[in-house]
């Protein structure tokens, strides 16, 4: 059996940019599908049978799996799928109350979880299940799958911008997606089935997995992997990129500008709250384990001077002031803070999460700190 750490899924990096016309296509629930595609379990790897009921491991020549022979994991797994279809058969009913919604959505979610961690049970040293070759050949028929379909759809004549274990974005038309997903799921065994899952009229992908944006018809956007989701970035600064980040979809790029120059100048002139700059992290580990002197960390300890009770997974509130100092003396807890550093928050967080954007579009840092913000120029 192999040890240690195994490749996982195949990612198609992004060429830089903004498309128009972005597809979505995405496997639905690849791994729990393969999993039952392929009868994958310990007692089925390598096991005796017929050449003609075994399923070859793309990338390994002698690992196979019995296709014929009953196995625990994906007759759980089985149960699981099923119980989750009947639930969101019944979600399409338009007689359910209000509170019986909220339980079935409730239920259907626990579901869809227990369906997609059974892939982990075989990496989980304590599970009774544990077998890193089943989970490195899942990962490795995952990587088949989405291989094909970025090189079909190519053929197919699709300009596919980005893929990621079990999703493609590309460039084409509904009715021709739709066709194609048709088609590959033909070829595929059941119930490995790639579906449609909506068309954008613009999305903006950076050369980095899961980071990219995207806008429909109706200008809702989603974002991943972006500062916007993260809680070292204040408010302001995550509110700034999401509205710089709009503003490129929408291809107002001096209008994107604008926005970041206002937010900068929104701090210059001390006009933001405290909550708007306040900065959260999670102490992952006990004070007296911490050696560098991180912010959050010094903000802690003056919490617990002040006799506040802090703990491992404790989320810190702290704000960069503007007393003397490193940028670790000048945190303050949330709550004591009464002023802020404009400084820091405008060269390092507002401009850094909104220019690596707008750069895409040639606006770089000399084209922001312009007029009473010129004076932050390095």
């Amino acid at each position: 059996m192999s040890q240690g750490k195994y490749t996982g899924g195949y990612v198609k990096t992004p060429k830089q940019g903004i498309y128009k016309n972005v597809i979505e296509l995405d496997f639905r629930s690849l791994y729990p599908s393969i999993i039952l595609a392929h009868n994958i379990d310990p007692k089925t790897l390598n096991s005796k049978c017929n050449k003609k009921d075994r399923t070859y491991v793309p990338g390994f020549e002698k690992r196979y799996f019995c296709l014929t022979k009953k196995a625990k994991v994906p007759e759980r797994l089985a149960k699981i799928l099923e119980k989750r279809a009947k639930v969101k058969k019944m979600l399409k009913s338009k007689k359910l109350k209000k509170d019986e919604r909220i339980k079935l959505e409730k239920k259907e979610k626990q579901y869809k979880l227990a369906a997609n961690i059974t892939y982990g049970y075989f990496g989980y040293p304590k599970s009774p299940w544990y077998n890193i070759n089943c989970a490195e050949s899942i990962s490795a028929f995952g990587r088949y799958y989405i291989q094909e379909v970025i090189k079909k759809a190519e053929k197919e004549g699709f300009k596919v911008i980005y893929g990621d274990t079990d999703s493609i974005f590309v460039q084409g038309t509904v009715s021709k997606a739709k066709s194609f997903a048709k088609k590959i799921n033909s070829l595929f065994p059941d119930p490995i089935d790639i579906e449609y899952r909506g068309i954008y009229k613009r999305g903006f992908f950076v050369s980095k997995k899961k980071r990219y944006a995207l806008i429909d018809s109706k200008d809702n956007i989603t974002i991943k992997g972006f500062e916007t989701v993260r809680g070292d970035w204040c408010s302001i600064a995550k509110e700034t990129q999401k509205k710089v980040i709009k503003k490129i979809l929408q291809e107002k790029h001096n209008a994107a500008a604008k926005e970041l120059r206002k937010a900068a100048i929104k701090i210059e002139k001390e006009n933001a709250k405290i909550s708007d700059v306040t900065l959260s992290v999670q102490l992952t580990k006990p004070i007296s384990q911490y050696k560098a002197k991180a912010p959050h960390v010094e903000a802690a300890k003056k919490l617990i001077k002040s006799g506040k009770k802090v703990e491992v997974n404790s989320i810190i509130k702290y704000v960069i002031t503007d007393r003397p100092g490193s940028i670790s003396e000048k945190a303050e807890p949330v709550s004591s803070a009464k002023s802020y550093d404009k400084k820091y928050y405008i060269m390092n967080q507002i401009l850094p999460s909104s220019l690596r954007i707008l750069q895409y579009s040639g606006i770089f840092e000399s084209d922001i700190l312009i007029g009473s913000l010129s004076k932050y120029k390095k």
